[in-house]
């Protein structure tokens, strides 16, 4: 059975690895409402589906995501009524959900990467840019708020002093920038984005799907836990862990002496 078409994105699973790809190419992927609500379409079908072992998140084209489309979320725009969940807005949902989903999220960032653009990325799992990337919060220059989780995602992933400058500038950094300051995971040259990015994402799918999901939900927990509550949660999922299958082909692997062939159960 073939994926359902969007308008505004296109989703594809290959390979366990599925896709998301904001598809407004000519509003340099600007967010709008209507694609946000097929974002988490697609989370919310996706959620448990045990074929996918990573998510990729990308722009069609030049750039990652320009930001937020004012011209359509405007006074004229599309309007948006508040989730049953209590989102205030569809970035917040999707956001939560990518933080939800114990699966790794992947963001693929080239060219431009700002505003709501930019704390879309910024709650993924891992940051892989190509070296024209342009990245960060300018919406401070027209005065205009962060209003999707860069005050709480940004100083947890760089240190608060990096953060303070980011959103409070409006400055853009490039690659360069962004990886030393633990920013993006990695920087690729644009000419061999597509391929080692692609074998990044491969890379994080071969891994033992559960395993990443206990880990990623104990980070999650740990950000707002102390240490002795967080290591009972640790060893409540190491113990969901041992059950799975990838746990016990991870010790066989070893004890064999050869690389371990996880399927993600």
């Amino acid at each position: 059975m073939g994926q359902k078409e969007f308008e505004n994105i296109i989703f594809k699973i290959e390979e366990g690895i599925g896709t998301i790809t904001l598809n407004r190419p000519k509003r340099l992927n600007a967010l709008n409402f209507p694609l946000l609500m097929e974002i988490i379409e697609i989370l919310e079908s996706n959620f448990k589906n045990k074929s996918i072992r990573a998510f990729a998140l990308e722009g069609n084209s030049k750039s990652f995501s320009s930001g937020d489309d004012l011209k359509s979320m405007g006074p004229e725009g599309v309007k948006f009524k508040p989730l049953e969940d209590g989102s205030k807005l569809p970035h917040h949902k999707v956001i939560r959900l990518i933080r939800e989903i114990q699966k790794p999220f992947i963001a693929l960032l080239q060219g431009y990467c700002l505003g709501a653009g930019f704390e879309l990325a910024l709650a993924c799992d891992f940051r892989i840019a190509a070296d024209n990337l342009k990245i960060g919060d300018q919406r401070v220059n027209r005065a205009h708020c962060v209003m999707s989780g860069a005050s709480w995602l940004l100083p947890r992933l760089i240190g608060f002093a990096w953060a303070t400058d980011i959103i409070l500038t409006g400055r853009l950094l490039d690659a360069k920038e962004a990886l030393s300051i633990g920013l993006v995971n990695k920087v690729y040259t644009l000419s061999e984005f597509s391929d080692k990015s692609e074998k990044f994402i491969q890379s994080i799918a071969n891994l033992p799907t559960k395993c990443l999901g206990y880990n990623k939900n104990m980070l999650n927990f740990s950000q707002y836990n102390e240490l002795f509550p967080s290591l009972n949660h640790e060893f409540k999922l190491y113990c969901k862990n041992i059950a799975s299958y990838d746990f016990g082909e991870g010790m066989k692997s070893f004890k064999q002496k050869r690389k371990p062939k996880f399927k993600g159960k």
